[in-house]
Order: C-alpha cells, then structure tokens, then sequence
C-alpha cells in the first residue's frame, strides 16, 4: 500500500487557536489524520512552527498566528514528494529532512512537518494491522505509563494565581491505570469543591484544565493538594505524591529569580536553596524545570544534593533536543526528561531523544501541550515507546480526557502492564 494523497489544512486547537492538521488517504482507501499541539509555555530552544506573523501572509482575524503557510507548504511542497511513497516513518521523517534541513525546521515549520510525521506513523501501523502503540512496540506486554496530572495551574497556563506553573500529582501506589485515573479523579474533583467554599472560582479552569485558584505562597498551595490526598482516604508519598513544574524561565530576568506572588527575588544560589528546601518539607516526587533554561549551573548544583528518589525533570532545559539531553547527561543536570514530539518536529527523531535518555538512565515523560486537539496519539507513542509517565494535564475537557481514555481502551484491550517508574 502506498500514499495516494497527502492534504494539510488549518484547525483549532484547545485555546481556539489555529493549528495545522493533515488528512492522509491510502492506495487502500483508509483514511488518517493527525493534528498537532502548541505550547503557550514554550523553550527557546523548541523547534519553530511556522505562524502567518512570521510570513507576508500574516492576516487580522488570527492575529498573526494562522498557519496557511504551513499549509501550502504541506500541499505545495511536501504532498508531492511523498504521493506514491510507501508510509515507513523513518524513510518519510529522512524526506521531511532532505525539504527542511535547518536544525529547528524553520524553512517548512515544525508544525507542518510534525502533522506529516504523525500521520505516516498512523498509516503505517494501519498497514501493519496493529495500533499504532503496538506498531512501536511488536512484541512483549505494551507499558502503560504511570500518569502526572495537573491539579493546580499557574503560571503562563493560568494569569499567573501561583509563581510556579502546575501542582500535579503522582498515584505512585496505584497497580493499574484505572485506578491510577479513578484516584486523581477524587483528589481534582475534592480539590475544586473545597477551592469553591473557600470562596475561589472553580468553574473556571486553566489551558490544561487544572484549578486556578490563587494562593499567597507556594507552600500553602502544595499543603492544599496534600491535605486533598489524605481527605480521599490516600496516603502522601505511599500512595500518591506530588509533582511541580515550576517553569522557572519565565521569571528569571538573567541574573535574579523573581516571584510575583511571593514579593521575593532570588540569586541563583538563593533560588537552588529554596528549591530544595521546598523539596524537603514536602511530598514531592518529581520537579519540573526548577532552574531556567540556559542556567546550567544551577541545575547541576542542584543534583549534587537533591535526594536520590527525587525526579528532576527537564522540558524547557532539553527541548525534546538530542544535543542539549546529551550535555545534560554529561554534566549531570537532571535525570529525567520531557519529551514533547513538536518541540522536535518529527516522531522518529523524538523517539530517538527518547531511547537515548532510557539509554542513559533518564525517566521518560510524554507530555501534550497548552494548546491541545482531540487527537489521541500521543497515549499511543508514550505506551509504545515505554515511557515511564505521561503528562497530558488535568481530567476535564475533551483535549485531554481523549488522551487518558485511549490508554483506558489499551488497557482494557491489549497485552499491558502498569508501569512502576519510582
């Protein structure tokens, strides 16, 4: 079976804003589609999406961030080259490369490719007759990875209600994935009902999907969450543990760490004592972008005292970027990593930065985006690439709930296993 026609065209994504989508139709008649996220908290160090602001295209109604060129550059360039080409993901990712050969995929955009990239891996493992789960994974039980969801957001995600950008939690005591889901259900839904007698507005929710609710300090919105898990009749840290993104980057000026809420700045020195002091007074399992960036040092300073079963966690630090994970592991900055296939551009070359950071040791967490659509694949790619967590944020809307229940349908229907990353 081969391609028979190739379209890309404009969509929305969870924010109402556009993002691009492709429609794949086979020699078979089999249809399939991919769509791909955007970030609203994004790395300087992320592939670059080609929006219409950057480009004579640019028009009013989207305020500059449409993507018809990212479009034409799918119908006009790439659907050419590849009708008629048999879907295998590796060949088609080295074509996409050939058309775009610039490291963070300017020419064509990230955006436009990634859709291409998603949409052969769909064809391909309908040609092989499997999910596309099992077609990264033939054989042996699938893992389903362990879920980090968003309780409480802030940050870019939320007007900024806390300094940092997300509360999640960990059920790290769950067996499987369903009552894994089932737990963080309790804790979200008692987190919004005592958010709302405090008086908090709760029916609105963040991109993710996470409360906003405001708080004064860090430490009263992680003691809020932990008061939330031992009311559902769970254990701290036995059961289920917390999770932070701090998202550090977004409010370090190059020289200070400045917390809006908290009326406090901090020098780099400062700011790694604060951290870990955090880390120590609660049940914290996994830390998300402590340090901003491009401030190295602070991150390996920070691994040189931070417990041993903690997760530090890098998304803005590494980018899904296989030269930044590789001088994070040779200086010792972190020992795990976000992976999110559009800070890449291409599936192959992200499940590549993937198997070289379990290679070397590295927790794995698939992660969506702020900016998310109704697609489920990424649930696919982190059970077929045996990631040891997923991130997708919270438990409310369809963006998002797509995501948790394919890994409930695999679950339910595959040869799986729950993952036990900690």
């Amino acid at each position: 079976m081969s391609i028979k026609n190739l379209v890309g065209y404009q969509v929305l994504d969870s924010r109402g804003r556009p993002t691009v989508a492709v429609t794949l139709t086979m020699s078979d008649g089999s249809i399939h589609t991919a769509r791909v996220p955007s970030g609203a908290s994004t790395g300087a160090h992320e592939a670059k999406e080609l929006r219409d602001s950057d480009t004579s295209k640019s028009e009013k109604f989207y305020g500059g961030k449409s993507v018809y060129q990212a479009v034409e550059n799918i119908n006009s360039v790439i659907a050419p080259r590849l009708n008629g080409h048999r879907p295998i993901p590796l060949a088609t990712d080295g074509i996409l490369v050939e058309l775009d050969h610039t490291p963070d995929h300017h020419i064509l955009g990230a955006n436009a490719l990634l859709a291409v990239s998603l949409a052969v891996a769909k064809a391909a493992a309908h040609t092989a007759g499997l999910s596309l789960a099992r077609y990264f994974q033939p054989e042996g039980k699938l893992l389903i990875p362990m879920p980090m969801v968003n309780i409480l957001s802030g940050g870019a995600h939320a007007n900024r209600t806390m300094d940092i950008q997300d509360v999640l939690v960990l059920p790290n005591g769950a067996t499987s994935f369903a009552e894994a889901l089932s737990w963080i259900v309790a804790i979200r839904e008692l987190a919004a009902s005592k958010g709302a007698k405090s008086g908090a507005i709760t029916h609105l929710i963040a991109d993710e999907g996470g409360l906003g609710i405001a708080f004064p300090t860090i430490d009263n919105a992680l003691e809020f969450v932990t008061n939330c898990i031992t009311e559902v009749g769970l254990k701290p840290e036995q059961d289920v543990s917390i999770a932070i993104d701090v998202a550090s980057t977004q409010f370090f000026d190059g020289e200070k760490y400045k917390l809006a809420a908290l009326g406090k700045e901090f020098s780099r020195e400062e700011f790694v004592t604060f951290i870990s002091k955090m880390v120590s007074d609660h049940p914290i399992l996994s830390i998300e972008d402590p340090f901003a960036e491009d401030d190295w040092q602070s991150w390996s300073e920070f691994m040189a005292i931070a417990p041993k079963k903690l997760q530090v966690l890098g998304d803005d630090l590494f980018t899904t970027n296989l030269g930044r994970l590789q001088r994070g592991i040779d200086e010792s900055s972190a020992n795990a990593i976000l992976i999110k296939a559009n800070q890449n551009g291409l599936v192959t070359s992200t499940q590549k930065v993937l198997t070289t950071a379990q290679a070397n040791n590295f927790k794995t967490v698939v992660s969506a985006r702020s900016g998310e659509t109704e697609d489920s694949w990424l649930a696919d790619l982190a059970t077929g690439w045996r990631a040891s967590q997923i991130k997708v944020g919270s438990t409310h809307g369809a963006d998002r709930t797509a995501k948790w229940n394919r890994l409930l349908e695999l679950e339910a229907t595959e040869n799986c296993e729950f993952a036990k990353p900690f």
